[in-house]
């Protein structure tokens, strides 16, 4: 019985660094969304004082709708899109960007083929960045739930 015992010991001891491996990524997953939502939060800041909102400036936003069948190409849409907002603006701004890349990285597309960007509706960057910001805020639910 002790030897049984030394065994399912041994087996538990080998899988805890697992555990706590899978547990960081996890913490790391919702760290990385939360930082990108407070990055969309700087950049209206700083958009709403340079006026943006009153151009003519129009970007592709995908939808809810869109991250939920096609969550990568989404959020690749979505850094496509906030890169070329950047340069228009002059915001000299790269954490957004960034983080964006990380989530990237972490995401696979449900159902292919998806959607090229430029195949989703242009909207004004308040609206972009509001679309942006909810996908992010459901990214980290769904992270917290895990």
């Amino acid at each position: 019985m002790s030897g049984r015992r030394t065994e399912q010991h041994q087996y538990y001891m080998d899988f805890a660094p697992l555990l706590l491996y899978f547990a960081a990524m996890i913490i790391k997953q919702a760290k990385g969304s939360l930082e990108s939502i407070e990055e969309v939060d700087n950049l209206i800041e700083k958009l709403s004082k340079k006026e943006l909102y009153s151009q003519d400036c129009k970007l592709y936003t995908p939808s809810v709708l869109d991250y939920r069948n096609c969550s990568k190409s989404t959020i690749e849409c979505f850094l496509k899109e906030v890169n070329v907002l950047i340069k228009e603006t002059n915001a000299k701004d790269q954490g957004l960007l960034t983080l964006l890349k990380k989530i990237v990285y972490q995401l696979q597309d449900k159902k292919p083929p998806c959607p090229a960007c430029e195949v989703y509706k242009e909207q004004k960057p308040e609206d972009f960045l509001k679309s942006l910001k909810t996908i992010l805020q459901m990214m980290n639910t769904i992270n917290e739930l895990q």
